[in-house]
């Protein structure tokens, strides 16, 4: 039987060899059809779209962007994400479920529609403090590595001590990215048991370019995580 845990937000089933826990997968920075198929095609749960115009993954310039976002099949959900947030226009808003930002550049007047994720780069405990008072105005808290001149998306492992830290003081979901592959992540799990995990640069053969067999193996991997894996 299936039952909710209200301080992970994770669902769990009690299982002969274990317990099973359901953690939710983002695939992040699409910028290709036939990458956005695969990700629909392994089950995850959600794909993320770059518009942080430093990155190699940025879709702002993309030609077929709208055809991207309107080709994303029901039940995968759109998110959108910044470095600082700033305003896409209604052609982009309306075609996207969720944002995710470091920073907030205000006033940025954002479609009520839209969830809130919000991303903290960890370096310290101090950033323990940052996290509640984000909590208190997003609908998920993103936890990421630190990079001194990147927003996200440097493939460096997040400390898995202080987003474990975070998540149990938080009173939102909590996802983790960062360095994660279909190696780390069943790791990445047990010790941090996050709401979801985030990977972009650990399923790719090249930045913006996804490999779909790394694709499908770390959501397999999710998948088949219990506690006592």
């Amino acid at each position: 039987m299936p039952f909710r845990c209200a301080f992970t937000f994770l669902v769990v089933y009690t299982l002969r060899r274990g317990v099973y826990v359901v953690v939710r997968v983002k695939i992040c920075g699409i910028t290709r059809m036939e990458d956005l198929q695969a990700v629909a095609e392994s089950g995850a749960d959600a794909v993320g779209f770059v518009f942080e115009p430093s990155s190699p993954r940025y879709v702002g310039g993309c030609d077929d962007l709208l055809l991207l976002l309107e080709g994303t099949p029901p039940f995968l959900t759109r998110v959108a994400v910044f470095g600082e947030l700033y305003d896409v226009g209604e052609a982009i808003w309306s075609r996207v479920d969720a944002v995710q930002f470091v920073q907030g550049a205000e006033p940025v007047h954002l479609p009520l529609h839209l969830r809130r994720i919000r991303a903290i780069r960890l370096r310290s405990e101090e950033d323990m403090a940052r996290a509640r008072q984000l909590s208190a105005e997003a609908d998920a808290l993103l936890v990421d590595a630190y990079h001194p001149h990147k927003m996200g998306g440097t493939g460096e492992q997040a400390d898995w001590r202080l987003a474990r830290l975070i998540r149990e003081e938080a009173k939102v979901p909590l996802i983790l990215a960062g360095g994660l592959n279909a190696e780390n992540v069943q790791e990445a799990i047990r010790q941090v048991m996050p709401y979801a995990v985030d990977v972009s640069s650990g399923v790719e053969s090249a930045p913006g370019r996804k490999d779909h067999q790394k694709i499908k193996e770390f959501v397999a991997n999710v998948r088949q995580f219990t506690v006592d894996s």
